[in-house]
């Protein structure tokens, strides 16, 4: 790998942490309001999430510590597990329910893929087929 590549994974993925850290701490300490949605939709799916009383704190806490874990550099395949789903549903209620052109979402979207591009064959054993007789699979392999 080249030197610049290697500095754009480590700005990117730093990048990314800091996003979901703050966001993570912003869900406890309230630090900035985000807009208030525009469609009725997007509206009362958020009351929908923030009535339920658990759902936006354990958000909270996963964005929170997946974006730690990217910052600190540890654990990145599994902070990057961490976040699929949220930045999938990032990334659908922003083109759907807030029919936003290129917004934060794309670049959310493009950040992740491109580090969970990176970290590829940390996640080649959740893509295997069945174990095979004699033929183990490591869940943590030092290599990677």
């Amino acid at each position: 790998m080249s030197t610049t590549y290697r500095w754009t994974i480590h700005v990117l993925r730093t990048l990314l942490g800091a996003l979901f850290t703050f966001s993570g701490f912003n869900h406890f300490a309230h630090v900035w309001q985000p807009p208030a949605p525009v469609a009725e939709a997007a509206r009362a799916f958020l009351q929908g999430l923030g009535a339920s009383g658990f759902v936006l704190p354990v958000i909270g806490v996963i964005f929170l510590v997946a974006g730690l874990l990217l910052l600190a550099n540890r654990w990145v395949p599994f902070a990057l597990l961490l976040l699929a789903a949220p930045v999938v549903a990032i990334f659908g209620y922003h083109a759907v329910s807030e029919r936003a052109g290129f917004g934060i979402h794309w670049i959310v979207l493009a950040v992740y893929l491109v580090l969970a591009w990176d970290r590829r064959a940390a996640f080649a054993p959740l893509f295997a087929g069945p174990a095979r007789k004699g033929r183990t699979h490591t869940l943590f392999n030092p290599a990677l």
